[in-house]
């Protein structure tokens, strides 16, 4: 059983209906979800289709509630969605209006500056809660493993137009970027939610609601099996960018259902261990075969819900390709049995065809091939990205596998892999590289490209610099550097999690990144001096200076991302508030640095935050959504301020609450309890501090991390 077993009843709130006659067309039962297998993948596939019945009934003064929603129709018509002929949701037409009880204060921060940097419309306090609505024009609700309301006897004609318009409407938000609101609240798409519950908890039953207001478009779920949210959000009218088309999402609301931050609730199941083999060309092709195995956490599961890509969003930034044509033909159980699974929404479920036993083992091939890869229009490479589902993945908290790889890439291109080299060769056609992690990673990526490296050995660590069309003048003192700050990380924590680093060359400007065992670098990293835009960016770029600020930040994701894992979203602060603090301590190590630098940079810090904390808590501001031409100029900033800025700021008053020796102390005990799994969440960090000190800080935590108040700091 997993370490962290949480066993929760969760209370659901029920659905409650008012203002109806009963219906002998919708007797209570009537509505059921068909036995678990190929049936229920089918009826989920059948979710992209729904259709009303044949006539609609009158409504008047109805009300519905669901969770912390009410909605409430003066008059109008309701009429049964169809889902392959069966009963599976309510169509509303009407004047009406919803009302929404948002009750989290550590959300509400949030909230109230999406709306504000977004909408007209502004929450209204109710006792320590804040209510948001407007007036409803329609409404679909989809009612999942219970029966929908009565309605009274249908006689008026199905509305069919103006219910497929509002169905077309919302269903594009399965279309939205992979980074977006639906993959940080695990929100999937209606037809695989209804299979995933009746599969895996058909007693809880899961409400959502397509909202169209007067003003804006909501979505609002009520899911206590798959997501453990209930969450509001808005839905924006679908745009393209660069051919691809996709919805703006803007959260609103979301709240814990049967978990608590400070006790999250385990994961369905555990990814431990990988066998990819990746056959690859130099633009957007490639053949993907990976060889997952699973560990089951949740006895009874049957079908397992992976995240992976069904389109392509790369990142404008570099020039890459948006687009993905192919995707996944084939699963097998134990490389034998062929197993039924859905692909879409940026979801893959798989039904296993058995109900799993707590603990059990298996491992799933899958086989994929289509234009998967982030191709550039301006540069020769490619990169798979660490967690943009490029391959199937489980909820973060499941994650924590080793690797074993074979990546053969289209000459002239050359792989390298997030991992320690075991081989290179070549065929005709073809570079080759084997690769393997023998600890357990979260954030795995592949890049290819025309790469050429240099290498420096030093206490049996090998760093590669590979540079893009060249190795860059700069490339032998980048190798210095992150040696020297590894030696430091060295002494301050313990042994370097990976005994190889490959430090990998993106065309661009001001950006890294750190998969296991690799950092992503801009060219500045690579030649600081002789390329005028390279010198200009490496010294303004931050306080301190950019380059050694980057670099000392990403090798510290080798210690505070890999070997200590986050939990969740709300738990990033876990690795880049750390890297970002551990990289100030590296810079006031460092020969011309030393303490001023250090303050300047705590100074700095605190400056920023003070400017983003009143728009969100920390563990919120994944969610920020400052508008394009906002009312808050530097608000496009804010989820940087808070995630790294103001987490590493708190960290720098606790450093000098505690004092060196314990919060070195503190820094140490914290790996040391999480060595690479299972992973943490924030609670760990009071419940560690107070192992150190003996002083309780869920009241600090309180006020400065789930709250929006600033500690004061003084060099």
């Amino acid at each position: 059983m997993f370490a962290r077993a949480l066993f929760v009843l969760i209370l659901l709130a029920a659905c409650q209906f008012q203002g109806q006659s009963l219906s002998p067309q919708n007797k209570p039962g009537e509505a059921t979800v068909e036995v678990v297998g190929h049936k229920t993948l089918s009826e989920a596939a059948a979710y992209q289709s729904p259709v009303l019945a044949d006539q609609a009934s009158l409504i008047s003064d109805f009300t519905l509630k669901v969770g912390n929603l009410q909605l409430d129709f003066k008059s109008g018509v309701g009429c049964p969605v169809l889902v392959g002929g069966k009963v599976r949701g309510l169509y509303l037409q009407g004047p009406g209006r919803f009302r929404y009880l948002a009750k989290d204060p550590v959300v509400q921060p949030l909230l109230r500056f999406n709306l504000k940097e977004n909408t007209e419309i502004a929450p209204v306090a109710a006792g320590e809660a804040l209510t948001v609505g407007e007036p409803l024009k329609e409404a679909i609700v989809w009612f999942v493993g219970r029966d929908i309301p009565v309605l009274a006897p249908p006689t008026l004609p199905a509305p069919n137009a103006a219910f497929q318009a509002t169905q077309t409407f919302f269903e594009k938000r399965d279309q939205g970027l992979p980074s977006s609101l639906t993959q940080l609240l695990d929100y999937m798409p209606i037809g695989q939610l209804a299979a995933y519950q009746a599969a895996n908890d058909p007693a809880r039953p899961i409400v959502v609601g397509e909202l169209v207001g007067e003003k804006e478009h909501w979505v609002y779920t009520h899911d206590p099996v798959r997501s453990r949210f209930e969450s509001l959000f808005i839905q924006r009218p679908s745009k393209t960018e660069e051919g691809v088309s996709y919805s703006d999402l803007i959260a609103v609301n979301y709240e814990p259902l049967g978990w608590t931050r400070k006790a999250p609730v385990d994961p369905d199941f555990r990814l431990s261990h990988i066998d990819l083999d990746l056959v690859a060309s130099k633009k957007t092709f490639a053949k993907l075969k990976v060889v997952e195995t699973i560990q089951v956490i949740h006895p009874g599961l049957r079908l397992l819900s992976f995240r992976m890509q069904d389109q392509k969003v790369g990142q404008g930034s570099f020039g890459l390709m948006k687009t993905l044509k192919g995707g996944v033909q084939q699963v097998l159980l134990n490389g034998q049995q062929d197993l039924p699974f859905i692909h879409e929404g940026g979801f893959l479920t798989v039904d296993l065809g058995h109900a799993a036993t707590n603990g059990e083992t298996f491992k799933l091939t899958f086989v994929a091939e289509g234009d998967m890869l982030a191709g550039s229009r301006t540069y020769e490479f490619w990169r798979l990205q660490p967690g943009e589902g490029w391959f199937p993945e489980p909820e973060m908290a499941g994650q924590s596998y080793t690797v074993k790889a074979r990546v053969a890439v289209e000459k002239p291109y050359i792989a390298i892999v997030s991992a320690k080299t075991i081989r290179r060769s070549a065929t005709d056609t073809h570079n080759i590289v084997e690769a393997g992690l023998d600890k357990p990673t979260l954030w795995f990526s592949i890049a290819a490209g025309k790469y050429e490296s240099k290498e420096l050995v030093k206490n049996g660590r090998t760093i590669r610099a590979w540079g893009y069309s060249g190795v860059g003048a700069g490339a032998e003192q980048l190798l210095k550097t992150a040696h020297g700050i590894l030696d430091y990380y060295s002494v301050l924590f313990g042994s370097v999690p990976f005994d190889e680093v490959n430090l990998v060359e993106v065309p661009s400007f001001g950006f890294g990144q750190a998969p296991a065992g690799m950092i992503w670098l801009t060219r500045e990293a690579f030649d600081a001096i002789s390329d005028p835009m390279n010198r200009l960016v490496a010294s303004h770029g931050a306080v301190g200076g950019w380059v050694n600020r980057m670099i000392s930040h990403e090798l510290a994701h080798q210690y505070w991302a890999h070997q200590l894992k986050m939990w969740s979203w709300e738990d990033q602060w876990l690795t880049e508030s750390f890297a970002e603090y551990t990289s100030a301590l590296a810079m006031r190590q460092m020969k011309n640095k030393g303490q001023g630098t250090y303050e300047l940079i705590v100074k700095d810090w605190g400056e920023k935050a003070r400017k983003a904390t009143k728009a969100a808590t920390i563990p919120t501001s994944n969610l920020l959504h400052p508008a394009d031409q906002g009312k808050d100029p530097e608000a496009q900033q804010y989820r940087q301020s808070l995630v790294y800025f103001k987490g590493a700021y708190l960290l720098a008053c606790l450093h000098k609450e505690l004092g060196e020796q314990a919060f070195v102390q503190f820094l140490r005990l914290y790996l040391k309890k999480f060595p690479w799994y299972p992973p943490s969440y924030t609670q760990d960090v009071p419940d560690t501090l107070k192992e150190i000190t003996g002083k309780d800080y869920e009241a600090w935590f309180g006020k400065y991390f789930y709250g929006t108040e600033m500690p004061d700091w003084k060099p």
